[in-house]
């Protein structure tokens, strides 16, 4: 029976070769758990997580897997992984909800949401996560030495939440949609009543009602405004006085010839003669500015400093004036200590001014309203209907219905004023 001999020594053969192989040596979980300690220590965070996972791969019923599981989700933090750590978080929370480590673990879910969480025009279902956990952790555990530790980073999260609605208010308001405006800041203000930000919000919300012609709920806002924040920018500076750069119409006359050599202006043509000028026509001219109205301003943040009676206003900034608009990168304003209305202020960085078919650009503006002044600096072009004036230093004198151009050192001003 050579055949089944032959089968016989081959499963003998297989017998001994799977037995002469020896188990793989993972070293104790105990062992493992203390090397992956002192790894982390080292900030050696790699062979730190083989160690940990080690341990739950191999002895997953050992006690020390749960501790290992925890610090497994402590070596992907200090990785700053913070999406590997908060997944390694949550499967210990739902697999050993009653653990002693649980509010540790519900306290770091909380920290690692909050660091991958977007900012707030983005989505916040991070923020929502980790006010979840948080809240969980203060409801649940609440002497937990972690729920204290945490209080403020939920304070936090809720506070983001808040930005977040009065972003997305703000935004519907610069772009008109003043309905989606004040459901979105109404929500804002139900939901977070006690958010900083509720004076933009109110402020914001009394605008846009004032924009669909609800008077009546407007004024409620703006006194509530006045109530409840009487020393914000936004009560102060911007709604309670509304008396805003306080100009009136400068028009350009036209220079005489010695006027023209002493300013070194070149006028084309010359032919034009300001009595010559129709009235309707000449109330044109290159001026903006009518008589005194209040103006308001947007911007994307603004900052006020009440002792010194100073406001600055920054980023895509946009100051209103009936049909008249002045775009800046920043506004910066200083209010009277008496009547607290804006005293002087300066626009900067790509200035643009326009009313009607009259345009203004210069990188810098000075409204000075003491010597009730008018400046543009560097790069100035004022275009009205077709007529063109250029300079560096453009200056209206307000009360004296005068106007002073002056070109660069090596550089002519030019106005070029068209017959009608």
């Amino acid at each position: 029976m050579p055949t089944k001999l032959v089968v016989l020594l081959c499963a003998f053969l297989l017998l001994c070769s799977c037995a002469s192989k020896a188990p793989k040596q993972v070293g104790k979980p105990g062992d493992l758990y203390v090397e992956g300690v002192n790894l982390m220590k080292d900030k050696k965070y790699d062979k730190a997580i083989e160690k940990f996972s080690s341990i739950r791969e191999n002895y997953p019923f050992d006690p020390m897997a749960l501790i290992a599981t925890v610090k497994l989700g402590d070596a992907y933090f200090a990785k700053k992984e913070y999406v590997l750590a908060s997944g390694v978080y949550e499967d210990f929370f739902k697999s050993h909800p009653e653990d002693e480590n649980i509010p540790y673990v519900l306290s770091r879910l909380g920290e690692c949401y909050d660091k991958t969480s977007l900012s707030i025009d983005r989505d916040q279902t991070y923020i929502l996560r980790s006010i979840e956990r948080l809240t969980y952790l203060k409801n649940r555990y609440p002497a937990s030495i972690h729920t204290k530790e945490s209080e403020p980073r939920l304070a936090k999260m809720i506070q983001k939440l808040a930005d977040r609605e009065l972003y997305v208010g703000e935004f519907y308001y610069r772009t008109d949609q003043y309905n989606a405006s004040i459901k979105r800041l109404e929500y804002m203000l139900k939901k977070y009543p006690n958010a900083a930000g509720t004076d933009k919000a109110l402020y914001y919300l009394s605008q846009a009602s004032k924009e669909l012609g609800y008077r009546e709920k407007s004024d409620n806002y703006l006194e509530r405004l006045k109530n409840e924040y009487p020393k914000s920018i936004y009560a102060r500076a911007v709604i309670r006085e509304r008396k805003q750069f306080k100009l009136v119409k400068a028009e350009v006359p036209v220079p005489s010839f010695e006027d023209r050599k002493k300013r070194d202006i070149e006028l084309v043509p010359l032919q034009v003669a300001k009595a010559e000028t129709p009235k309707e026509e000449k109330d044109k001219g290159l001026s903006f500015f009518d008589e005194k109205k209040p103006i308001d301003i947007v911007s994307d943040s603004m900052e006020g400093f009440d002792k010194e009676k100073y406001v600055i206003f920054k980023g895509s900034v946009i100051a209103k004036q009936e049909d008249l608009f002045i775009f800046a990168d920043v506004i910066e304003a200083y209010m009277s200590e008496d009547t607290n209305e804006i005293e002087k202020a300066y626009a900067k960085g790509n200035v643009k001014i326009v009313k009607q078919d009259r345009t203004a650009t210069s990188d810098e503006a000075v409204f000075d309203n003491s010597k009730r002044e008018i400046t543009l600096k560097k790069n100035v072009v004022v275009i009205s209907g077709q007529d063109r004036l250029t300079g560096e230093l453009v200056t209206y004198f307000v009360n004296e219905d005068r106007v002073v151009v002056e070109g660069e050192k090596n550089k002519k001003a030019r106005i070029t004023v068209q017959p009608r």
